[in-house]
């Protein structure tokens, strides 16, 4: 049952982390929950929420207004769920629009072919109700219909985000296995962190780390900076309501400094990510220095609350021996310091880092598969008391 003043909505995450950005998107928003697959979210929000989670969300990447869904199997269903909507309501007699079509699962057709039904369907269903012949622009359309097949499932809506919000904008340096800052902030979710918690990354890279929990300490809502979100662009744009939107999210900001440490041991990744959180405006509260993870014991004078990393996985920089090496030289500088800490790591070689974590003492209190890009990684906490 739909509730009413509220929108059906569906928002692309990170494969793994569902759970997280639900319980994020339900603090700020309040939610409906319809149902989650792998990278996908469906559930329903009043309107406010094309602002509020595309200002404010820290887990989500794209938030999808959702138009209609019903069952394909075959290619001619996407036009006939695309061509019973209306899109009055969502694109102008004078935009132009684009579709994008993603496809997962076993089909006799292309995400190409989802993609050319559906803009057909909605080129018929417009001139049907007005005469009028949209305008396609596959580079830079006005709104851009996203189309998502999963198995036997269409859903087709309105890309209220553009591009996806875990471009932050304050990445300046890119390290080359940078992490998603929406798998930062989903890690620092998991780890039972609370701001005013001392926290350190020993292995910061370009900073995402302490950056993103810099961020949620100070309550800057991480996409109240940018200027290219798509619900510019759309006629049902509602400006008093994304301006009480800002107004409750500017309230929330504070500048107080917090304990919140980076240690790299590479020079060149301390310059990127000292750069990025100047560029993020936190650099008055996030500490990055040079030092080297298997060394904390002899760095700090006493253990952080928190440690959330990431740290090489053996793929893309250094081979299986040396990271082997890595790991049990961080879990053993981990026990010199002594506890009681909370561990919170991802990485593509579990089975290395929880043999090192276990022979250290730690308790492994959760291990969950996450995709971060291309790879199947896992999420990692731990204690050790």
């Amino acid at each position: 049952m739909d509730v009413p003043g509220f929108r059906r909505f569906y928002a692309t995450v990170n494969p793994g982390l569902e759970d997280v950005a639900v319980r994020e998107i339900g603090s700020i928003v309040g939610l409906r929950l319809i149902e989650t697959y792998p990278g996908f979210i469906s559930f329903e929000a009043d309107e406010s929420a094309i602002y509020l989670l595309n200002l404010g969300s820290r887990t989500i990447h794209k938030l999808i207004l959702t138009l209609a869904e019903g069952r394909i199997t075959e290619l001619s269903d996407a036009y006939r769920v695309a061509r019973d909507v209306s899109y009055l309501e969502y694109i102008g007699r004078d935009q132009s629009f684009a579709v994008r079509a993603e496809r997962i699962g076993v089909h006799s057709f292309t995400s190409v072919d989802v993609a050319a039904q559906v803009g057909q369907a909605v080129i018929d269903s417009y001139r049907a109700e007005t005469g009028v012949r949209l305008k396609v622009d596959l580079r830079n359309p006005d709104v851009e219909v996203f189309c998502r097949v999963r198995e036997d499932r269409i859903w087709i809506g309105i890309n209220t985000s553009g591009e996806s919000l875990h471009k932050r904008g304050y990445r300046v340096y890119d390290h080359p296995a940078a992490l998603k800052p929406t798998i930062a902030a989903s890690m620092l979710m998991l780890a039972g962190w609370r701001p005013g918690d001392p926290i350190l990354d020993p292995m910061c890279g370009g900073a995402t780390i302490p950056i993103e929990a810099a961020l949620i300490s100070r309550g800057v809502p991480p996409g109240l900076y940018r200027r290219d979100h798509a619900f510019r662009r759309l006629i049902i744009f509602d400006r008093e309501s994304y301006e009480k939107s800002v107004e409750s999210l500017l309230s929330r900001i504070n500048k107080e400094v917090y304990p919140i440490r980076g240690l790299e041991i590479h020079p060149k990744h301390l310059r990127g990510g000292v750069l990025n959180a100047f560029s993020a405006g936190v650099l008055d509260t996030v500490d990055i220095r040079r030092g080297d993870a298997r060394r904390l014991h002899r760095i700090l004078r006493e253990p952080p609350s928190h440690i959330v990393v990431n740290p090489p996985y053996g793929r893309r920089s250094l081979d299986v021996r040396r990271v082997r090496r890595l790991y049990y030289g961080f879990a053993r500088s981990l026990k010199l310091l002594g506890g009681p800490l909370r561990l919170t790591a991802i990485t593509a070689a579990p089975n290395i880092f929880k043999g090192a974590l276990e022979k250290h003492g730690f308790t492994v209190i959760e291990d969950r598969v996450a995709k971060h890009g291309d790879l199947y990684t896992h999420i990692i906490v731990a204690a050790l008391e």
